[in-house]
């Protein structure tokens, strides 16, 4: 299965520095694993980074940019995705993962559990241990259209004591963009026990397909009220480093519980990162480099699904339908971690399923250069082959 070709638009991007996490982290090998893109940064966002510098403002952030950055971040919502929410309902942390503590740490009891679908991103495993709330895992099912998440295995783990359900859509790894029944129906599970949803939209301006990114709280009433929304231009527009991500509250008691400990959290948020935010909802520009780039991710992500189905015997790969992420099915080599063999055979470093509860996967970065894809792709079958032939 693959997705239709399309062609390039317009002059190529520039790629990431060498020094990037994702080059430098495993020496010699080529750098597919952490999720941020090797296509460079758009120049809006560039511009507003050498301004603030110019200006002298690296210091704390104000409440003008803070406020200019809860605008930006409505109107996208809003505009995009049809999430209607006030600026006063847009919290600022430095990333989903503080911000998913955040919420564990007010918006959960003590020792409630909380319930994760699996694959899932790796911290949705850890970090509600560390704040004292047991993890009950759900493990998803895969077809021919992809991952499914378990709504039975759901309801069940809320039937017994799960409080807070954590959603990640578009999904990683898998790569998934959950449909509007989909959703529906997880909010049914969800309300029906009284229990609340994480959802994790970080990756939404990542669409590979037609279909358009469905927010969570825009599925009705009871899931508006019972969920909070995490997200950030970190994603899209490459800039994870400079710490900045947004909880939006559709539900007005978590708006005023949330305006009690707001401070304390916009303290970890780079005045940087606002304005980068800022230039990336807000400059024509910006959106002009986003759809350059999902053009190139559209193609990589069929480069994949080509290459693993012609090079790649026994390998299993469901195009992503959003994000930059190829959840890649490799027990039947029979290799107890794959991407630990990959790196060592083929020199591609990858992620690790078990890091995500997916144990006989890997996760691969499909968000480089296409030479630099190509040379992946072409180590990986060689790897492949090898092991099947044996």
């Amino acid at each position: 299965m693959s997705l239709p070709e399309i062609s390039p638009v317009g002059p190529l991007l520039p790629a990431a520095p060498t020094t990037s996490l994702l080059a430098t982290k495993y020496p010699g090998a080529i750098g597919a694993w952490v999720a941020e893109m090797a296509l460079g940064v758009s120049e809006p966002i560039q511009d507003a980074l050498l301004r603030e510098t110019r200006n002298g403002t690296l210091g704390y952030n104000d409440p003008i940019s803070i406020q200019a950055g809860r605008e930006a971040v409505t109107r996208r919502m809003r505009d995009c995705y049809g999430l209607d929410a006030a600026p006063e309902a847009v919290g600022f942390v430095s990333d989903v993962v503080s911000g998913f503590a955040a919420v564990l740490r007010h918006f959960l009891s003590p020792g409630e559990a909380v319930v994760v679908p699996t694959p899932a991103y790796s911290p949705f495993l850890t970090v509600p241990r560390q704040f004292g709330h047991p993890v009950i895992e759900v493990p998803g099912s895969y077809g021919p259209t992809g991952h499914r998440m378990d709504l039975d295995g759901i309801d069940q783990a809320l039937a017994t004591g799960g409080r807070l359900v954590v959603l990640c859509n578009p999904h990683n790894p898998t790569g998934r963009s959950f449909t509007t029944d989909e959703l529906t129906a997880l909010a049914e599970v969800v309300e029906a026990h009284g229990a609340r949803v994480f959802s994790d939209e970080i990756h939404a301006p990542l669409a590979l397909t037609s279909r358009h990114h469905v927010p969570y709280a825009c599925i009705g009433d009871a899931a508006a009220h019972h969920s909070i929304t995490a997200t950030s231009a970190s994603k899209a527009w490459n800039t994870a480093g400079l710490k900045c991500a947004q909880l939006i509250f559709t539900s007005t008691t978590d708006v005023t519980r949330w305006q009690t400990v707001a401070d304390f959290y916009v303290r970890s948020v780079s005045r940087l990162g606002v304005a980068a935010l800022v230039a990336a909802y807000e400059e024509e520009a910006a959106d002009e480099w986003l759809a350059k780039t999902l053009v190139r991710l559209r193609h990589n992500n069929n480069k994949v699904a080509e290459a693993v189905a012609r090079t790649m015997p026994g390998i299993g790969y469901v195009p992503a339908e959003s994000t930059y992420l190829a959840w890649l099915d490799c027990t039947a080599l029979g290799v107890g971690t794959p991407a630990a063999y990959f790196r060592e055979r083929a020199r591609v470093a990858m992620c690790e399923g078990t890091e995500f509860a997916g144990q006989g996967y890997v996760r691969l970065n499909f968000a480089l250069p296409e030479d630099v894809l190509d040379q992946a792709l072409t180590a990986m079958a060689r790897v492949v082959r090898e092991v099947m032939s044996q």
